[in-house]
């Protein structure tokens, strides 16, 4: 039956899995893509067929019926398609927001080739984009997601880091179990390293 696969393709998006990125359904996909290549070719036969046929005869008439079903299949076919591979690539671009540019290991393995590109293409591109504001001196937009709701917090050091030049030009040494008051703009990167935690 035409257009089961398709559906069965947009559920896998919904099925509940503790993975980030869930596996990618090769198998269905080469289905789906295979039936989508045989309703193409039925449609293409009556097409062809249809100079000999004689338009008010009831074999036409039933062939034209039974073509704009596999056309109407084809195009649910292809929307299913769409949405799925559309799903995940903002289930990727969502994970490059959050995790960087270096995606983990058990999230790499479920990605198609192609995902795979695409996702290192998106990454360069807001790598590039990123590098370009601020007059040339870059501004990393993954960092303030949320507004923050204080420009300065108190922070701890975790190890002997050693100078940080702030924004201002002034110079702050951070020490082994030192506590300084800080932009946030200038700690949030030295807090993801596990260099700095906020108190």
């Amino acid at each position: 039956m035409f257009g089961v696969k398709g559906v069965d393709l947009v559920k896998s998006l919904t099925r509940q899995t503790t993975d980030p990125m869930p596996d990618y359904c090769h198998q269905l996909v080469d289905q789906l893509l295979k039936e989508m290549t045989e309703l193409n070719h039925q449609i293409q036969k009556f097409v062809k067929a249809n100079d000999s046929l004689d338009r008010n005869s009831d074999e036409y008439r039933n062939q034209l019926v039974v073509t704009q079903i596999r056309f109407s299949a084809l195009l649910w076919n292809k929307r299913c398609l769409l949405a799925y591979h559309w799903n995940r690539l903002d289930k990727l671009k969502r994970l490059r927001w959050q995790l960087g540019s270096v995606m983990p290991e058990d999230i790499v393995k479920n990605l198609s080739a192609d995902e795979r590109q695409w996702f290192l293409n998106y990454s360069n591109n807001l790598s590039d984009y990123m590098n370009k504001l601020n007059d040339g001196r870059g501004i990393d937009l993954t960092l303030h997601q949320k507004p923050p709701k204080r420009l300065y917090i108190q922070v701890r050091c975790n190890t002997e880091y050693g100078d940080l030049e702030l924004d201002d030009g002034t110079s702050v040494v951070l020490t082994k179990d030192s506590m300084h008051y800080l932009p946030l703009s200038q700690c949030e990167k030295l807090i993801l390293g596990g260099v700095l935690t906020q108190i």
